[in-house]
């Protein structure tokens, strides 16, 4: 069974962000301060190594031209008592040879100036030593004095230092960690607030959301949350009235319906003759009444499936293969009532949605052949201008009073809708819908050959869709 992934926390995500760029800081602070007091320590205790070379400096006598150590046993006692490490010392000659001391000491890594002084690390009796080498001149018999000492105080003060700073650093960082949680809670209530507020609206409500207590980083998303409520409250807005009218529009031919077939039932159980030959018209205007039904019908199909939808794909379509497939469908129609349906088609690219362009195109012929008297013409063109498909359709019918014009793009609305009974007010409302969808824009003039409607849509160019 299929798992949901785990929603990314936003609490999570600030702390995961936060606690490694603490802790990098924190590191770097703690191994500077470390750095520096264990250079500050080592340079004391360097300073005390060299002081024991200075002091063992002093005790070297020259005799008969050859150096000598003259270290008694109480100050021999006092140079070798630490606490902590084992102090050795040796004292060389200018031939390499050792005066006195421990022998063996590590020799410097480098030759040392007269006066010079040397601090380095190194290993004797198994231990690393720390060295202090310290070059003396004695009756001008140069000499190399070598005090050292292991390492234990030194360990210990890495240790001290690291302890005495890392445990203040830890629990500064879980201090700092605890806050941030505590701050990032309550930076995060408005969220919460807004949580709560939408929990408890009705379903039926799209009002505003109040942004008065919002934070500014939340603000934009409520307002798109504002514009979004706006924007579905004037689809259901729509909706509503679009069930409302539609159900007016089916009140009348469907009481008109029942009442004829009453009477036609009426006359059919009379069962005289003269009653027999009044049901035929009756039956007609049932016929009527129901061709006006089905067509009522098929243009709320045709609405709904123009309304816009997400997830909605165009590709690259030529009007004129569409007014090509939609021809054969209208020309027997045309034929029938006496209307010549002529075209004058040349290539029209564009981006669009195939059906739903047919549906446009139907419409606008369907609304000019009923409304075109016979013997009349309808004239449909496709071309290009600009780069722009354009679709043209111009009848030789009444014409449209340019103060209903812009009217006849409304659901449900006619022009002497008396003398169309079947019309149902809702062609021209799919057409520009569609329209919309595309992009295209849609007006009426007059058409200037035959005179009566010309109804124009043009899509935009394909580089602009």
């Amino acid at each position: 069974m299929a798992t949901n992934p785990r929603r990314p926390s936003l609490r999570r995500l600030l702390l995961t962000w936060l606690l490694p760029a603490m802790l990098t800081l924190v590191a770097a602070g703690a191994l500077t301060a470390y750095g520096i007091a264990l250079r500050s320590a080592t340079w004391a205790y360097d300073r005390a190594l060299l002081d024991t070379a200075l002091a063992l400096s002093g005790q070297i006598r020259v005799v008969s031209g050859h150096p000598v150590l003259n270290l008694p046993a109480q100050a021999q006692e006092i140079l070798l008592t630490d606490r902590y490490d084992n102090v050795f010392y040796e004292v060389i000659g200018p031939q390499g040879e050792s005066v006195g001391g421990h022998r063996g000491l590590p020799r410097p890594p480098r030759l040392l100036p007269e006066e010079g002084r040397l601090y380095y690390d190194g290993w004797f009796q198994g231990k690393e030593v720390r060295v202090a080498a310290l070059f003396v001149l004695h009756e001008g018999i140069p000499m190399l004095v070598l005090a050292a000492e292991t390492q234990t105080k030194r360990d210990n003060l890495v240790r001290e230092i690291l302890t005495s700073m890392l445990l203040p650093e830890l629990l500064l960082v879980a201090a700092t960690l605890g806050l941030g949680w505590l701050g990032i809670r309550h930076g995060l209530k408005p969220v919460e607030d807004l949580r709560e507020q939408l929990s408890q609206r009705s379903p039926k409500d799209l009002s505003p959301v109040s942004s008065d207590r919002v934070p500014e980083e939340i603000a934009p998303l409520v307002e798109e949350l504002n514009h979004l409520l706006g924007r579905l409250e004037g689809s259901l807005s729509a909706q509503r009235n679009f069930v409302s009218d539609a159900a007016h529009q089916l009140r009348t031919p469907l009481a008109a319906l029942q009442a004829q077939a009453e009477l036609a039932l009426r006359a059919l159980d009379k069962g005289t003759a003269s009653n027999q030959s009044a049901l035929r018209p009756e039956l007609e205007r049932i016929l009527t009444a129901t061709r006006r039904l089905t067509h009522l019908a098929r243009q709320l199909l045709a609405l709904a499936r123009a309304e816009p939808r997400s997830g909605d794909t165009t590709k690259a379509v030529d009007l004129m293969m569409v007014v090509h497939q939609c021809a054969e469908i209208w020309h027997p129609l045309a034929l029938e009532k006496g209307i010549d349906l002529g075209f004058d088609l040349a290539p029209a690219p564009m981006l669009g949605h195939p059906l739903l362009l047919e549906e446009l195109l139907s419409n606008l012929i369907d609304n000019a052949i009923h409304y075109t008297p016979a013997p009349g013409s309808i004239t449909v063109r496709t071309f290009c201008r600009d780069g722009a498909a354009v679709l043209q359709v111009d009848d030789s019918g009444p014409g449209i009073p340019e103060e209903h014009r812009e009217k006849v793009f409304e659901r449900f609305h006619r022009v002497n809708g008396e003398h169309n009974p079947e019309g149902c007010g809702l062609g021209l409302a799919i057409v520009r819908e569609i329209a919309k969808q595309h992009g295209a824009d849609v007006w009426l003039d007059e058409a200037p050959v035959l005179g009566g409607t010309r109804l124009e849509v043009s899509f935009p160019p394909v580089g602009q869709v």
